[in-house]
């Protein structure tokens, strides 16, 4: 007796199953900017500060050269995604501190208020530890430094886009022991001395359990200050690195609106996952676009530039809703 088998069904092929994004879409083009984009020859262009300047989106890049040497190059774009690089590096401010004990800068965000452009970077000072440092620009050509380096151990500058109650408010990280740490809010009457430090008690969560910090620099809503943070947990052998978006109170930011407990992305395709440091997305540039939608550049491995898009009201309303 024969057993007659059911023919098969032809599977049609199909594009490629989308990436467990959740709320934010990946752009097709990503990486946007990668080491082969450069003037110059390196080895990695990492997270980069994000602004508008002049009708244009403004990014502020780090790159390491072949000989891991820092450098910083503007890069401008009218449709947010194809970016023209100038051929040469900006000079930015290095403070006496930093002259005698820097070994790396990094993590810069651009803030624009009161007529100027604040950038914030870390400074890691080798033994002596990372401290905060602020510069100024109108034009990002020249840079100017504002004050000293904070004190030790701080890093992950947010400077809030105007006054908080009269006062300079910033997002940082203080560092613990073993170098993980968490959001707190600082103010200051002058940009120069800062305090009266707050933290933004965050939702327990097992992507969030060994560090938690700014991302890219507020953006102000009508339910609150829209922020994506970056967080960290291990996984086995590694440390993998996921984006969080929360809402923070308008008059105490160090007050939490809405967190939800869900990352909004993950380290999951090849250029995220494969570079100089694996399975990191990391932010600190967002800039919201005149049709409203938030672009979110952010870095891919410590090695590339990416890209992620959602409408600032569509992630305004995630946060008020997926608590």
């Amino acid at each position: 007796m024969k057993t007659l088998l059911a023919p098969r069904k032809r599977v049609r092929e199909t594009s490629p199953r989308a990436y467990q994004t959740g709320i934010l879409q990946r752009h097709p083009k990503n990486p946007i900017i990668a080491p082969g984009d450069m003037p110059v020859p390196c080895s990695s262009v990492f997270n980069c500060g994000a602004t508008w300047f002049e009708d244009r989106v403004l990014l502020l890049l780090r790159v390491e050269d072949m000989a891991r040497d820092n450098a910083f190059y503007v890069a401008t774009s009218e449709d947010g995604v194809t970016f023209e690089i100038q051929t040469e590096p900006v000079d930015y401010p290095l403070r006496d501190t930093e002259s005698r004990f820097l070994e790396n800068r990094f993590d810069m965000r651009i803030t624009q208020l009161e007529g100027h452009y604040y950038v914030t970077h870390a400074s890691w000072l080798g033994g002596y530890g990372s401290c905060i440092g602020t510069a100024l620009t109108k034009d990002f050509r020249s840079f100017e430094a504002v004050g000293e380096l904070s004190v030790p151990s701080n890093r992950n500058a947010a400077l809030f886009p105007e006054k908080i109650q009269g006062r300079y408010a910033r997002l940082e990280r203080p560092q613990n022991i073993d170098g993980g740490g968490r959001i707190w809010v600082s103010y200051s009457p002058d940009l120069l001395h800062w305090g009266e430090s707050r933290p933004v008690v965050m939702p327990d969560t097992p992507w969030s359990r060994c560090k938690v910090g700014a991302g890219a620099v507020p953006i102000k809503t009508e339910h609150g200050w829209l922020c994506v943070y970056h967080a960290t947990a291990k996984n086995c052998a590694t440390e993998n690195y996921y984006l969080g978006a929360m809402l923070l109170d308008l008059n105490q930011p160090d007050r939490i609106v809405a967190a939800p407990r869900q990352f909004i992305l993950q380290p999951e395709t090849p250029y995220e996952c494969m570079g100089q440091v694996p399975n990191v997305v990391f932010t600190n540039g967002a800039v919201v676009m005149p049709d409203g939608t938030l672009n979110i550049y952010y870095g891919g491995a410590d090695t590339r530039i990416c890209l992620a898009q959602v409408s600032v009201d569509e992630l305004v309303e995630y946060c008020l809703t997926e608590r």
